[in-house]
């Protein structure tokens, strides 16, 4: 945490969440290295205590999700765990309880940023199309291994990589279940920036305090439109803007930049 001191840290067994940047930033630990992180019961309902949390602190504007090691982000569903899930009713309500959180990280007001410190797996993958941005290590491998296990995805990650990705690159990863690399993902879109693993969390740090440095509700705005983009019309989506916009201009953060502009202009053009 070197060059980042200020945080507070609260530990569960499965799932590490710090605040940094005086409460403006969340860290979010996947925390089961001896299954590489996989998602059982236990730890769905320490990340939902978790996403909690960071909810009820107006503060935060950036989340970013990560794990420990360096071996693996996430390598998807507990397979001892999903082997107690005998009927489709009791998938179903896993597969609802999944994408219920991480539509709840999607859709939310604050960035989500994926530090991928190793493979992503199965699962693993549909976390990360849950996050607005994507930042992986070099030594980072990505798979959508559903298809070869005779499934699909369940946690909402089929039909968000198909916006992610476009639908033809989208289905070819999905149907293929191949192994690709961080370059390679990289290429496709499904990654934002690949950097040396000792990096990475130096990296998501400096995107998120970046972020922070802007208003709120700017923020939450761009979010907001972000959100609805493949949703609506042009026409409709031109109109939300319109609204956003204006709701802004009015707004204290604006007003107080202009005056500011007005005062020194060369100063804030040279910002």
């Amino acid at each position: 945490m070197q060059g980042f001191p200020e945080f507070t840290k609260m530990t569960m067994s499965n799932i590490l969440l710090e605040f940094q940047n005086q409460q403006k930033i969340a860290l979010v630990y996947l925390n089961r290295p001896d299954v590489h992180h996989a998602i059982d019961e236990h730890t769905m309902k320490e990340l939902q205590v978790a996403v909690d949390q960071i909810y009820s602190k107006e503060t935060v504007r950036a989340i970013i999700l990560t794990a420990t090691g360096t071996e693996t982000f996430c390598a998807g569903g507990d397979l001892s765990y999903f082997a107690g899930l005998k009927t489709g009713k009791q998938a179903a309500e896993m597969s609802r309880r999944m994408q219920q959180l991480l539509d709840r990280l999607w859709s939310g007001d604050k960035v989500v940023i994926a530090a991928i410190n190793g493979q992503a797996l199965g699962g693993g993958c549909e976390i990360l199309t849950a996050c607005h941005f994507r930042i992986a290590s070099e030594n980072a491998r990505f798979s959508f291994r559903q298809a070869a296990n005779g499934i699909i995805t369940g946690w909402g990650g089929g039909g968000r990589l198909f916006a992610l990705l476009g639908r033809s690159k989208a289905l070819r990863i999905l149907l293929l279940a191949e192994t690709i690399d961080a370059e390679e993902a990289q290429n496709l879109g499904l990654v934002d920036r690949v950097v040396a693993s000792r990096y990475l969390l130096k990296e998501a740090l400096v995107l998120a305090n970046k972020i922070c440095e802007k208003p709120a509700p700017a923020i939450r705005s761009f979010l907001h439109l972000y959100r609805n983009f493949d949703q609506t019309s042009w026409q409709e989506i031109n109109c939300l803007e319109t609204e956003l916009f204006s709701e802004l201009w009015m707004g204290e953060d604006f007003r107080s930049w202009l005056e500011d502009f007005l005062k020194n202009p060369r100063n804030k053009i040279k910002d």
